[in-house]
């Protein structure tokens, strides 16, 4: 309208570089209207707004300063994901030493250590699933051997409540399955977990073999979890599929409690 945007305006009054052109370009009623076209009269208008809001001005300029200095400066010390990958599996290992060494002890000292070990690791890695399993799990041996009977449904309803949420999380991962699977194993009846159970280590069996080759769960364990899926198969009258899985146990950790378990079983099938 008048020869020259308001935007213009406002970014040649900021820079500084507002000369005698806004004159020429301007009619002499948009000029007697026009606010300050010089330094001194721009340093007049920023004198004019309240301390206030200079100070949270300048404020906001030093913070998104630091921001940017800090995002530009390289991480101190940084964990590789082979280093941080050995940490948790030497966490995981001493808290499933620990939580084994209760089943076959079950004394306090035992149940002391394991606590202790599950701590460190849950808070070393929080929301860790296969931690939370072992948790859950621990809780229901804990209430199995609690005397305080006004206590023991809460407590096992605790654990079994760690136990769904673990698998919840992370349903793939066969560790946790197998501790919610084998806890469940020797619950009574009338919690009623026997179908899920079986539904488990049927998962856990179709993997055994593939996920101990490649670590994904110890050979123990692993051997365990066909000793368990072929009682469950003997249960159902399916003798040769029985068999198979008994000696898979056997093959994938002879030495192992649920090798020989299943070498056992395995002979009075023949």
């Amino acid at each position: 309208m008048y020869g020259v945007s308001v935007q213009n305006f406002y970014i040649r009054w900021k820079y500084g570089q507002y000369g005698s052109c806004l004159h020429r370009q301007m009619n002499t009623r948009m000029d007697r209207r026009s606010p300050a076209c010089n330094y001194n009269n721009g340093m007049r208008l920023w004198k004019k707004i309240p301390l206030r809001f200079k100070t949270r001005v300048c404020w906001y300029g030093f913070a998104i300063q630091v921001c940017v200095a800090a995002s530009a400066l390289p991480p101190a010390n940084p964990m590789n994901r082979a280093q941080y990958s050995d940490l948790y599996a030497q966490r995981l290992a001493t808290a499933r030493t620990a939580y084994f060494r209760v089943i076959t002890s079950s004394n306090r000292a035992a149940d002391i250590a394991a606590h202790k070990a599950l701590a460190e690791l849950e808070d070393a890695y929080p929301d860790d699933p296969t931690a939370e399993a072992y948790h859950g799990s621990l809780e229901l041996l804990d209430a199995a051997h609690n005397w305080q009977i006004w206590n023991l449904h809460r407590q096992a309803s605790d654990g079994l409540s760690r136990l769904d949420e673990a698998i919840r999380h992370a349903p793939n991962d066969p560790e946790a399955r197998f501790i919610r699977a084998a806890t469940s194993w020797h619950l009574p009846a009338f919690y009623h977990r026997r179908q899920q159970c079986e539904e488990d280590f049927a998962w856990l069996a179709q993997r055994a073999q593939s996920d101990a080759h490649v670590g994904k769960l110890p050979p123990e364990l692993a051997a365990a979890s066909l000793n368990y899926w072929g009682q469950i198969l003997v249960r159902r009258k399916d003798y040769s599929s029985a068999r198979s899985a008994f000696q898979q146990a056997i093959q994938i950790a002879p030495q192992s409690p649920g090798a020989q378990d299943a070498a056992r079983r395995l002979h009075n099938l023949l």
